[in-house]
Order: C-alpha cells, then structure tokens, then sequence
C-alpha cells in the first residue's frame, strides 16, 4: 500500500505534516477530514525508494537509530552545530546502515530545510513519534533534550524487546526443533517398518494406519514440500516486516487468553512508555493521544482511538476516555486517574510503565517455563507412542512367523 505525504493546518492554526497509507489520495483527503485539518498542499505519493527495503535489501536496524540519536544530542550539548553534528555522523561506523540516511538528511539540511523534515523522507528509519518529538525539540529550542529523551526512551524499549525475544527464543526452538523430529520420523524412519509390515501382510492398529498414511504421503512429496517450506521460511520474513499484517496477527491470538494477558502487559507499558516520553517532551495532550493512538493501532491495540483523542479535545479526561474504550486494566486506569487528579500524570506515567514492565517480563518466563517442556513432553509421547505401536505390530508378525 503506498504512502502519501501530506502538510495541513490544525484548527489552532498549527501547520504539521506527515505521511499516510492508504490505497488512494481519496482515502488520504478522508482521514485528513476526519482529523479536522485543512490541507495547505497537494498530497502526494512518496517515491518508493523511501518506504524502507524489501526482505533481501540493507534494512536500517533501529540500534542503529538509537546510536544515531544518542550520538547526536551528545554533539549537540557540547555545542556542535546540527549540520556539522550530521556530517560527522555520516562517516561513523557505529550507526551502521544509517550512514546513507544521514548523509541525504544532512544535504537536505543543508539545502534549507528543517531537520524533521529532512527526516520525514525516511519513515522506515524514523517512525511518527520520533518526528513529532524532534518538530517539538525544533520549536522549542530544545532538541538536544528531546533527542537525549529519545534516546533513552529507545534503549529502554529495545531491551525490552531483547527480553521478549530470549524468553521466546527457546521454547521456539524447541518448538520447531521437535516438528523437524517429527518430520523426519515419518518421512525416514516409519516407511522402513511401514514396508516390513507390508510385507508380512500385517493388519497395523487405526493409530499406526494413520501415521502410516500420513508417512506415505511426506515421503511421495518430500521434494514438493521441501519448496513448500522453503517458501514459508520467506514468508515469514517478509511478515516480520510488514507492519499492518503484524497488527492483524496479533489482534488474532489476542482471541487466546494467555496470549491476550501478554498482549495486554505489552500494550500498557508502551502506552505508559510512550506517554512519559511525550508528557515529558512537552507535547500537548491532544498531539500526543494521536501519535499513542497510531503506535497503538500498530500494536494491534484495536480501533477506537480516534474518537478517545476527540473526547479529550472536548474536554473529557484520559482516564474516563480509555475507561470506557476497555484496552487497558483496571489497576492502570486507576493510577492514571490518579495521575490526572495530582498533576503529576508524567512521572506517575513513569512508574506505572516500570510496573507493567516487570509483569510482562514475570509473564514471559512463565509462558516460556511452560512451553518448553510442554512441547518435549508432547513430541515426545507421539513419537515413542508411535514406536511402541509398530513395535506391538512387528512382535504380532513374528509371532505369526514363528
């Protein structure tokens, strides 16, 4: 789906601008509608080349990003000049695909235009909130603060995520390692019995016939399958990529109620995470409820947001807003009506991130103690039960012979 570029005015009078996906301008105009904006330019597509690399391109990693920010609001408190800061970025190997980027944002710059803008060309490496945060670090005089924030925000949810990994990682693999066992059971190792109990005409059980079946099949197809397989491997990869399908995926087993808990902790610490940092920041609230309202969209956190930003713009608080949407728990719509009520909603949002933080990581450890020796355990007793069946039917055959 393409995207399109698009600059506006808000009914404050406030210009902003951004990028879109949508299958046409007409759908672009739509949502622009519905956000109250008045356009101020054609909207445009923006050029393949920007939109990020397919699955064999050199994809920008986003440690890389968290290195480019933290790098440059470090040049920048010690005084170095925006263009000059971006120049020495471009020839430092720790950022690492990002060098090309950083070189085309400094011409820009350098060109006249401003640093934001420069990154808006670049919606694969920079995502909606990094824009909206710099545009205010621009404003303000503040940008050095704002990518510092950044930074740190970025290094806390990329340790996030390294610790969803690890505690994925292993009960994955022994997950796939032990239906690669399975596979190469059937497809291998069961025809050698399957052709003796052929050849002796034995009558195996329905267990053993349907294994045995199933077997003939994978070893008729090996080759077919291995294409088929190969051909999963690249979809996956390709899945990871694509935002909008990793947001139906996980709006799918949300369905699951273990799933659904994990789902939920996740969303409330990115929630919480990403309103401290905005808070912080100085964003005003209603801005800041339409980048979470993305990000959470993206999160496969469910529609509804666009109308919890509307009822806080008509003067409704947060708390009773998502209260009645129901996509956070009870515990944390306490807290952040409590946060409202002291005027201390940024630092309590802080905490409450931390919290669910630390419940998420409880659950993750639980889900992988869980379904690593669940997966051994039932490999393991539809292999040896299968071997203990044809074993049952070869000792009936020699009984037969003997």
């Amino acid at each position: 789906m393409p995207n399109f570029r698009y600059r506006a005015v808000t009914q404050a009078g406030e210009l902003v601008a951004g990028t879109i996906a949508a299958p046409n301008i007409a759908e672009v105009e739509r949502r622009i509608e519905y956000l109250r904006l008045v356009p101020i330019e054609d909207i445009s597509e923006e050029p393949a080349a920007a939109r990020g690399s397919s699955i064999f391109g050199q994809r920008v990693r986003g440690e890389d990003v968290t290195s480019f920010t933290q790098d440059l609001a470090l040049l920048l408190k010690a005084g170095v000049r925006l263009e000059q800061g971006l120049e020495l970025l471009a020839r430092d190997a720790d950022i690492g695909r990002l060098k090309n980027t950083v070189e085309k944002v400094r011409q820009d710059v350098l060109a006249g235009e401003s640093f934001s803008d420069a990154l808006r060309k670049h919606p694969s490496a920079f995502p909606a909130t990094y824009l909206s945060l710099v545009r205010v670090g621009e404003s303000s005089g503040t940008l050095e603060r704002i990518l510092e924030l950044l930074a740190r925000d970025r290094q806390r949810e990329e340790l996030l995520r390294r610790k969803i990994g690890d505690a994925l990682r292993y009960p994955a693999f022994l997950f796939f390692a032990s239906i690669f066992v399975l596979v190469f059971f059937l497809t291998f190792v069961l025809p050698q019995f399957a052709g003796v109990l052929k050849d002796f005409e034995a009558k195996p059980d329905s267990l053993t016939g349907a294994f045995i079946s199933v077997s003939d099949f994978l070893h008729a197809h090996k080759e077919a399958l291995g294409v088929a397989a190969i051909i999963v491997l690249f979809s996956i990869l390709a899945f990871g990529r694509n935002r909008k399908l990793i947001s139906r995926a996980l709006a799918i087993i949300s369905h699951l109620p273990l799933a659904n808990r994990i789902l939920t902790l996740y969303r409330t610490a990115l929630f919480f995470r990403n309103l401290h940092v905005l808070l912080t920041a100085v964003v005003p609230m209603t801005s800041a409820l339409r980048i979470l309202a993305q990000m959470m969209s993206e999160a496969g956190g469910g529609a509804g947001w666009n109308d919890v930003v509307d009822r806080v713009r008509q003067g409704e608080k947060l708390s009773a807003a998502l209260g009645d949407k129901g996509s956070l728990p009870p515990l944390a719509l306490r807290m952040l009506r409590i946060g409202e009520e002291s005027g201390q909603l940024a630092a309590l949002a802080e905490r409450v991130a931390d919290y669910y933080e630390t419940k998420l990581q409880r659950g993750l450890d639980r889900v992988a103690g869980i379904a690593g020796p669940a997966a051994i355990i039932a490999i393991s007793t539809i292999v040896g039960g299968l071997i203990v069946s044809v074993m049952t039917s070869l000792l009936s055959v020699t009984q037969l012979v003997g």
